[in-house]
């Protein structure tokens, strides 16, 4: 499929929209790491904000204090959900999964 040609208007406006979600995308990803926000509540704004939902879960869980690579990609398979997971397809059963390992491992 050959790629749509676009107007330098439409070029200019996808490239306005890109820049805006990777700056949102950034700073939760700032509020994660800093315990501004839980993942609790981000999972919460991801019901409501289809920017946040579009985010990969292995994204938030590295962004979260302590938890690297390794660490996110146990705790994904420990709850079932697969690496190329976004927030907007984690089912209530693998969200709560999530939330309950992530607050057993802060006690």
């Amino acid at each position: 499929m050959p790629v749509p040609l676009l107007t330098h208007d439409q070029r200019v406006a996808a490239s306005a929209k890109a820049v805006l979600i990777r700056t949102k995308r950034a700073q939760v990803k700032h509020q994660l790491k800093s315990a501004q926000i839980t993942l609790r509540d981000l999972l919460a704004v991801a019901e409501v904000d289809d920017i946040v939902a579009g985010m990969k879960v292995t994204s938030v869980l590295e962004s979260l204090p302590g938890i690297g690579q390794v660490k996110a990609a146990a705790l994904m398979s420990a709850c079932g959900v697969a690496p190329s997971r976004r927030l907007r397809g984690l089912g209530p059963h693998q969200a709560s999964a999530l939330c309950a390992m992530l607050d057993r491992r802060t006690r």
